[in-house]
């Protein structure tokens, strides 16, 4: 698939540990040594996933649950 085409994210490079640590830092999150290893070893498939959802769908196009009363609810 050409870059034209994709309506997702996942053609992008994945995030560097000095970005992923400057991403924290805007949010405000401190974390030890050992835990700011785990999470940029982790970030990379949490990004690799999110930059795979398609971006060109409307938010009411395809909603992820529904709930109808009337199925439920006999009167």
């Amino acid at each position: 698939m050409s870059d034209n085409q994709r309506n997702d994210l996942s053609h992008l490079p994945p995030s560097s540990p000095e970005e992923i640590q400057a991403m924290l830092a805007t949010a405000g999150i401190e974390l030890p040594d050992e835990l700011l290893q785990q999470f940029i070893a982790a970030w990379p498939n949490y990004e690799a996933m999110v930059r795979r959802i398609p971006r060109s769908r409307s938010y009411a196009e395809e909603p992820a649950h529904t709930y109808r009363p009337a199925r439920v609810v006999r009167p």
